[in-house]
């Protein structure tokens, strides 16, 4: 059986919530994680930056992502494709975490 966890969080990253999502991993010897939930550019983006900081191996399931439209500081509307297509540039070029597929990462869990 596979070690499962459920988080309540109160802000926008997994790590700062109950109970520790960090000191969890580390009991279980995990040292990979993979990430998918909404928004992308909120609470996923902010989770993989701070996976990534803490030495996690972190993986982003972009397509199991999802965000919305918002306006910018000038009150201009973003589309939400936009919005997370930026969170992934920034995630990739970063180093906080791999960017991919769902059905990438499902073809390398079943080649392992």
């Amino acid at each position: 059986m596979q070690p499962t966890i459920s988080i309540t969080k109160t802000v926008n990253s997994a790590f700062y919530g109950t109970p520790d999502l960090a000191e969890w991993l580390e009991k279980e010897n995990i040292r990979q994680v993979v990430l998918c939930g909404i928004q992308t550019n909120m609470c996923v983006e902010t989770t993989a930056r701070m996976s990534g900081n803490l030495g996690f191996h972190t993986t982003v399931a972009f397509d199991a992502c999802h965000t919305f439209s918002l306006k910018d500081a000038d009150g201009k509307m973003v589309d939400a494709a936009s919005l997370a297509r930026i969170s992934a540039i920034n995630l990739a070029r970063g180093d906080f975490a791999r960017v991919t597929s769902t059905e990438r990462i499902l073809k390398e869990l079943a080649n392992r």
